[in-house]
């Protein structure tokens, strides 16, 4: 095959070498594709989705079929009492942000059994003072470290909840910036079953972003009570131009759409203008572009592992989520690496991403998204903060044909810094 890119033979062998080692990875992520992408199916067919869903509303948008025959589609495949799939939700922050405040009052306690949530919802609880936030509303916060190694300290969560009674109980799946491994279906379900031990009357939400198609299971089925992600990443398959989901029990969707809209209101409010039909063409397609994105972490994770580097998690070990930690080591590196992301993408891959202040973080970051979508991860990108151990956060993409071109254009920019 002719080679369009000017890779490295170095590089080439090194890339067929990862695909060998993670041969039945794929295999088990190929059954993991088809089950949900059935179920998708089986979720359009069961509510009678038609081009007629397509046409959109404006104003108020009082019965809009499409808008609210959406909501049941997220509700099925997620296995929920109800959902909300609104393209009002402007960001995965915002979403989380409509949750929180739906369903916590001032006097209330969240506790964060994942330690410190992610910098851009610290402003929304906060932990970084911000004028408007949960903690200007009285709702008091605490939280429970992780473990030294990074992992869930089920007993320190167990003593919390009982001592503390807290009204939700809040899980981060994804790894953010920290170095701690992403959730899985499994210790998601071990923290739902120390949380109902002790206090049964606790919410339990979950922040799903990055993991939704990643597991055969949806965590509502394993004790969760209401999850929230965005439709850029997972969830929208690519497709979707902006959006999120909340979904679980129906009574805690009412009070999201409460704050969503106005009380009173609630769903029944919301025109849909003219995104309909790419949002369920995004919800069609949401479970072949994650499973797509989790080959492309797992080729990843083998090629640096290969080429002598520390990788979170490893190309053998399962997954809950899309992203890959890559530990490169030093700044220009990291750099190195976002730069030949960039150059395999289908967008501005002409583009060299600069490090530069980002607002909700702490440090400089750098960013490699080439994507057809505005800060759609779900493509195909790569970012960092310029911080120590200078590690890079793969995630995406869509097409594992072109995203595995990406990684093998990302390693060949990092090996010339060696």
């Amino acid at each position: 095959m002719k080679n369009l890119f000017d890779i490295d033979e170095k590089i080439i062998s090194a890339a067929d070498k990862a695909l060998e080692m993670c041969s039945g990875q794929f295999a088990d992520l190929e059954r993991i594709k088809e089950y949900n992408q059935q179920k998708m199916l089986k979720a359009f067919q069961e509510y009678h989705v038609s081009e007629s869903m397509f046409a959109g509303s404006t104003g108020y948008g009082y019965d809009d079929r499409g808008r609210d025959t959406l909501d049941k589609i997220y509700a099925y495949v997620f296995d929920a009492e109800d959902a909300l799939a609104r393209h009002n939700f402007m960001s995965g922050t915002h979403t989380l942000a409509v949750a929180l405040f739906g369903m916590l009052r001032p006097g209330d306690l969240m506790l964060s059994v994942t330690g410190t949530p992610y910098d851009t919802i610290q402003p929304v609880i906060g932990i970084t003072p911000c004028s408007g936030s949960l903690a200007d509303f009285g709702v008091k916060y605490s939280e429970v470290e992780l473990l030294p190694d990074g992992s869930i300290d089920l007993d320190g969560i167990q003593k919390a909840v009982s001592e503390k009674r807290p009204k939700m109980v809040y899980i981060q799946r994804s790894k953010g910036y920290s170095p701690r491994p992403s959730l899985r279906n499994k210790e998601i379900g071990e923290i739902c079953g120390a949380v109902r031990a002790v206090s049964p009357e606790s919410i339990i939400m979950l922040d799903n972003c990055y993991g939704e198609f990643t597991e055969y299971e949806s965590p509502l089925t394993l004790g969760v009570d209401i999850m929230a992600g965005s439709m850029i990443k997972n969830a929208g398959g690519g497709i979707s131009p902006t959006g999120g989901y909340i979904a679980g029990r129906a009574d805690l969707i009412e009070l999201c759409a409460y704050r969503l809209s106005s009380p009173g209101t609630g769903r029944e409010l919301g025109c849909t203008l003219g995104v309909l039909r790419e949002m369920y063409l995004g919800a069609y397609n949401a479970p072949i572009a994650s499973i797509e994105a989790v080959k492309t972490a797992v080729f990843a994770s083998a090629l640096f592992e290969y080429l002598g580097y520390d990788v979170e998690p490893s190309y053998k070990e399962p997954r809950g989520d899309i992203i890959d930690v890559i530990t490169l080591g030093t700044p220009e590196k990291l750099c190195a690496f976002c730069r030949g992301i960039q150059s395999g993408s289908p967008i501005d891959s002409f583009v060299t991403p600069q490090p530069s202040p980002m607002p909700g973080y702490d440090s400089e970051v750098i960013m490699a998204a080439g994507a057809f979508t505005l800060g759609s991860s779900i493509e195909i990108s790569a970012d960092g903060p310029l911080r120590e151990p200078y590690a890079v956060y793969l995630q995406g993409g869509v097409s594992f044909a072109t995203a595995k071109l990406s990684v093998m254009l990302a390693a060949q920019e990092v090996e010339k810094v060696r």
